[in-house]
């Protein structure tokens, strides 16, 4: 039986992916064209995920679809119409591709979907059921919804068969989202003010849980056209919530006891109610229909679940801390850097001031941790070229000043005055703009945000730019994983003497 699984290099489905190979079954990856392959499997591409995606190269010979791809959130300009892009992406591109399975003749159709189906709360001790009364007001919730009917239709009025899974929070190895923010502030010991939220309930659902149960429903006869809900089976209030993760980083929880009414009142003044309501009302799933019909258990509680992700973490940030000695490099070659080449920094920007009579660049990028900063560099293209990432611009808005300044490079050389005051590094990934979705989402999930963008690095001096998102944050992981002092000079000598082209124009 060949499996294939939609979205392999997401969260889950790099999880999936494993689970599959561990448990000897034959799995095809299917990923965008950009995507590094990583694990030891059969890998299919695709070049988009839209309701005009071409399937039938990558259907041939499946007989099981996973459909793990999806979108969660949105683009900067579609926030005042999220659900544009989600039910494109959600709703249209799954439908598409569960259209072209029937004509494939695939058995089985397994789609992922979401919790926010049912909505997102539940009432205390009212667990959410398969039964959806009341569509979903959430877009994200609405477009899984409007999917799961479509799909219901289409298996219907065919041979293939479909199984709906409804996870609630995941959570695993690597998460990132709003889990990985309780791991970080607890582990810097920030008082978080939510020790007092001790009377709701949440569900949760370990990946490995999830994994388990998606591989179980492959084959299983009465799974056959159903909606299951999965979760660790255990509930826990947020504020229990925060003392395993708390025990599992080792450390000791500040949580603050304020009671769920104030952290109410605040978020309503605010403006955010919505948040109050997720962390403290409950959400619950009732998961005995999907244990009957599979005669399947969740492998491991939430309390080990949780610790286990928390010492990963702990891990992580280790490993993270060993390039110590990066920062005081940085400020002493940048503030040297700065000293030393004023009196070009001074007549590049008099005779930028001749070119376009605005001889600074200054826009607003991805730092660490996703937070905003102004990236400084010389000016090259004329005052009027849209706001994009450089592979995505026009040769000619280049000036002739910026051709020469982007050939010797010193249109980066501003930056040092961003590496002086923290915000970048000599050595790190290239800080993309926030409009670029794609790439934010590739990034997040490798752990790029992690540390400090850069002037130069790895994917740089190997010519690969932003126009591979998926590749650019796999180089860029690669680099953060084996950064050492050698290679962090080799980096900026080789840079120096002109190698690589980075996120040159095309």
């Amino acid at each position: 039986m060949n499996i294939l699984v939609t979205g392999a290099n997401g969260f889950i489905g790099q999880a999936l992916v494993k689970n599959l190979l561990e448990t000897k079954h034959n799995v095809i990856a299917c990923v965008r064209q950009s995507v590094k392959p990583t694990l030891d499997c059969e890998y299919r591409f695709i070049d988009k995920l839209d309701s005009n995606t071409d399937w039938k190269q990558v259907l041939q010979g499946i007989d099981v679809v996973i459909h793990c791809a999806g979108k969660a959130s949105v683009l900067k300009d579609d926030k005042n119409n999220p659900s544009k892009s989600l039910k494109e992406v959600n709703t249209a591109a799954t439908l598409n591709l569960a259209k072209q399975a029937v004509d494939m003749c695939i058995q089985r159709f397994i789609f992922l979907s979401s919790i926010k189906v049912n909505g997102e709360y539940s009432l205390p001790n009212h667990p959410f059921t398969p039964e959806v009364t009341i569509p979903p007001s959430d877009p994200y919730g609405y477009s899984k919804y409007k999917a799961e009917l479509g799909l219901k239709e289409i298996a219907n009025n065919s041979t293939m068969d479909y199984v709906i899974i409804r996870p609630t929070l995941v959570y695993g190895e690597n998460v990132k989202g709003n889990f990985n923010a309780l791991m970080k502030w607890t582990y810097k010991g920030i008082p978080l003010p939510l020790g007092g939220i001790k009377n709701n309930l949440r569900s949760l659902v370990s990946v490995k849980n999830l994994t388990d149960l998606i591989v179980s429903s492959i084959d299983t006869p009465d799974a056959k056209n159903q909606v299951l809900l999965v979760s660790d089976d255990s509930d826990i209030s947020t504020a229990m919530m925060l003392d395993e993760i708390a025990s599992g980083l080792g450390v000791k929880n500040k949580a603050l006891p304020v009671p769920p009414s104030l952290i109410k009142i605040g978020a309503k003044l605010v403006g955010k109610e919505h948040i109050a309501q997720r962390l403290c009302g409950s959400l619950q799933v009732d998961i005995s229909d999907t244990k009957e019909l599979l005669n399947w258990e969740p492998k491991i509680s939430t309390s080990e679940a949780i610790q286990n992700t928390a010492k990963f973490y702990v891990s992580n940030q280790t490993v993270s801390k060993k390039n110590k000695w990066q920062r005081p490099l940085d400020i002493t070659f940048s503030a040297t850097g700065l000293v030393a080449a004023s009196p070009l920094l001074i007549g590049t920007t008099l005779v930028g001031y001749l070119d376009t009579g605005s001889p600074l660049f200054i826009q607003e990028r991805v730092g660490k941790n996703k937070k905003p900063f102004k990236l400084v560099k010389f000016r090259t293209m004329k005052l009027d070229t849209a706001s994009v990432a450089s592979h995505l611009a026009n040769n000619s808005s280049i000036t002739k000043l910026g051709k020469i300044l982007r050939k010797t490079k010193l249109d980066e050389l501003p930056q040092l005055i961003n590496v002086l005051k923290g915000e970048m590094s000599l050595v790190g990934p290239r800080p993309n703009l926030y409009n670029q979705q794609e790439l934010i989402e590739a990034r997040d999930a490798q752990g790029v945000y992690d540390v400090l963008p850069g002037i130069t690095g790895l994917a740089q001096i190997s010519g690969i730019d932003m126009s591979t998102p998926e590749l650019l944050a796999e180089t860029d992981k690669e680099m953060i994983d084996n950064l050492t002092l050698k290679k962090y000079f080799s980096y900026i000598i080789r840079t120096a003497l002109g190698k690589g082209s980075g996120d040159a124009v095309k």
